[in-house]
């Protein structure tokens, strides 16, 4: 996840209203991966509250490619070659370690359930190097190719990203076309594998939280000062807009469909810094939940790596103590989950953390 959390060059910290968007984006993770389970069992009412939200959570990965791409700006201008081998030492060991958890679990386990893995050489090789041992962990085959590009990145001059930013904004907008607009016909242009781990989709808001970096390090942090109506009345647009494409689409529930969805990623562009203004008025305003949201930012990359564990050992308890619930949820039974995977995934890496330094910079 976004995993720095430095001074920011005046001098000033800032990463408070960052880990506190941080924590904001792993609780809607969290409950994404909760809220989809079985969701067509759900009653009538409940399924179209579930549905009135859903697209917020389409803002959870920009923000953390977002924010990566910001804080990844000053180390990789300090010193290019340390700054690839520093994140890649902090992301890919504990991806790993991970990955052969989730491979060697999932083994012992196809004997009993059913995953649809195979675990031959290959296939085992690909699930490392193609993020592919839990299907989040995609995002950290993404992350890693934008660390190898940040040295180059980092040359480009600051004025060019009045260009660069469009032209990405572009791509982002083609690729998530071409991915998501041919559903609506039962075309399959490109699978939901690759549409995930396609760079161009996610490109836009790393370089976009470099651009950041370099704007706000010039004047005031733009977040602080008051938003544009404009801003927000778009916002507002571009979600109902949102709301709209989502809700024609014939296969909406299956995953990846609403986080790939070009109007839901218009939307996030919009959306990201009215969130870090809200951000910046939870800091000064409510002090006890901005510290619960921070202590979560802080740990983010360790929520998300342990968090299928939890999920699924509490579904596997569910299936044990509730037999039907392989067949049928509810909103009710999936907002409990989602309280108590994100209770014990923040547990385990806090006590983890205060345990063992070492250990907790190792796994997480």
């Amino acid at each position: 996840m976004a995993i720095d959390s430095v001074d920011h060059s005046k001098g000033q910290h800032t990463s408070g209203e960052f880990d506190i968007l941080r924590g904001l984006a792993i609780w809607v993770v969290v409950f994404a991966h909760n809220i989809f389970y079985q969701i067509q069992s759900f009653n009538s009412a409940n399924l179209e509250l579930a549905f009135t939200f859903l697209n917020f959570f389409i803002v959870a990965m920009p923000i953390f490619f977002f924010i990566t791409g910001y804080f990844s700006v000053r180390v990789a201008r300090r010193n290019p070659k340390r700054f690839i081998l520093s994140r890649l030492r902090l992301v890919v060991i504990p991806y790993i370690i991970w990955s052969t958890f989730y491979i060697i679990m999932q083994y012992f386990l196809s004997g009993f359930i059913n995953f649809g893995k195979v675990f031959s050489l290959k296939d085992i090789l690909g699930y490392y190097l193609l993020g592919n041992a839990v299907e989040e962990y995609y995002f950290i085959f993404v992350l890693v190719i934008f660390y190898l590009i940040t040295p180059l990145l980092i040359e480009i001059p600051p004025s060019k990203f009045k260009i660069l930013l469009p032209s990405l904004f572009i791509l982002m907008m083609l690729f998530s076309a071409l991915y998501y607009v041919p559903n609506y016909y039962d075309i399959h242009w490109i699978s939901t594998f690759w549409a995930y781990r396609n760079p161009f989709t996610w490109l836009f808001f790393y370089v976009w939280g470099m651009s950041t970096f370099d704007k706000v390090s010039k004047s005031d942090f733009y977040w602080r000062k008051t938003l544009p109506s404009k801003t927000i009345v778009l916002c507002v647009a571009l979600y109902i807009l949102s709301f709209i494409e989502f809700y024609f689409m014939p296969y909406k529930y299956e995953d990846g469909i609403p986080l790939m969805a070009p109007i839901g990623l218009a939307f996030s562009v919009v959306f990201i810094p009215i969130l870090l203004k809200f951000a910046y008025i939870m800091s000064g305003k409510l002090p006890i939940l901005s510290k619960i949201f921070n202590e979560f930012g802080r740990h983010t990359l360790g929520i998300y790596l342990v968090n299928g564990f939890v999920e699924g050992l509490l579904l596997g308890l569910g299936f044990i103590l509730y037999p039907p619930l392989r067949l049928k949820s509810s909103l009710e039974i999936n907002l409990l989950f989602f309280a108590i995977a994100l209770i014990i995934s923040f547990a385990m890496v806090r006590i983890t953390w205060k345990l063992s330094k070492k250990i907790y910079a190792l796994i997480f």
